[in-house]
């Protein structure tokens, strides 16, 4: 299906997990691993899934933990040894490179901490690309709030109606409605695509059209 390409896309954010890197499958491994250990039983993936996307507190909420934090510092340390095994998924180097070329900003909006992104990111080849990181521990309000887009749209000086936020989780799409920016959901990342959504990509190379832009 041809999209319609954005107007006046003046940056381009990203989420990380299950949108850049094909992440997800280790750290529901290691989620289920660090609940269980700590106290909090056992659980569907689908289940586990709920948490990516969203900041370490909400282990709170979806389970019945003794210590949510140790459960998060546990699961951290499940998944430091894992994180190198994540790779961008196919199409990602080409994308990031023709948005470089076009001259956009490009950024990310993540529910990690600053500390667990300084940690992991540089691993996947990414790094170079990017001109702004927005944390967890950045803003008020993570995600699914707007906080974090209009973060960045203040950074790059630009309106939130022009920015370009992708995604695989509701929190994602979410974020970018609160804050009035446009979002695309990951489909190549996702487990539900019909979370609504401004866009609806197949593929990494398929955002290019929304961008008006080729691949070289």
């Amino acid at each position: 299906m041809k999209m319609k390409p954005m107007q006046n896309c003046k940056a381009v954010m990203f989420d990380i997990d299950a949108c850049l890197i094909d992440s997800a499958p280790n750290l529901i491994l290691t989620l289920d691993r660090a609940v269980a250990d700590t106290g909090g039983g056992r659980h569907s993936p689908e289940y586990l899934r709920k948490m990516l996307g969203l900041p370490g507190s909400a282990l709170d909420d979806l389970f019945n933990l003794p210590d949510w934090e140790l459960t998060l510092r546990t699961w951290s340390e499940y998944y430091a040894p894992l994180a190198g095994e994540n790779k961008p998924f196919e199409g990602i180097h080409t994308l990031l490179a023709a948005i470089k070329r076009a001259g956009l900003p490009i950024g990310v909006a993540t529910s990690q901490g600053r500390a667990l992104f300084e940690e992991h990111f540089q691993k996947y080849g990414l790094a170079h690309y990017f001109d702004l990181a927005v944390c967890a521990d950045d803003v008020a309000n993570p995600k699914p709030a707007a906080d974090s887009l209009l973060f960045a749209a203040g950074h790059f000086g630009v309106s939130p109606a022009d920015i370009l936020f992708l995604g695989d989780a509701p929190y994602d799409m979410q974020c970018a409605a609160a804050a009035g920016a446009k979002g695309a959901l990951a489909v190549w990342g996702t487990t539900d695509p019909t979370i609504p959504a401004d866009y609806y990509p197949p593929t990494p190379l398929d955002v290019l059209a929304i961008l008006g832009l080729a691949a070289d």
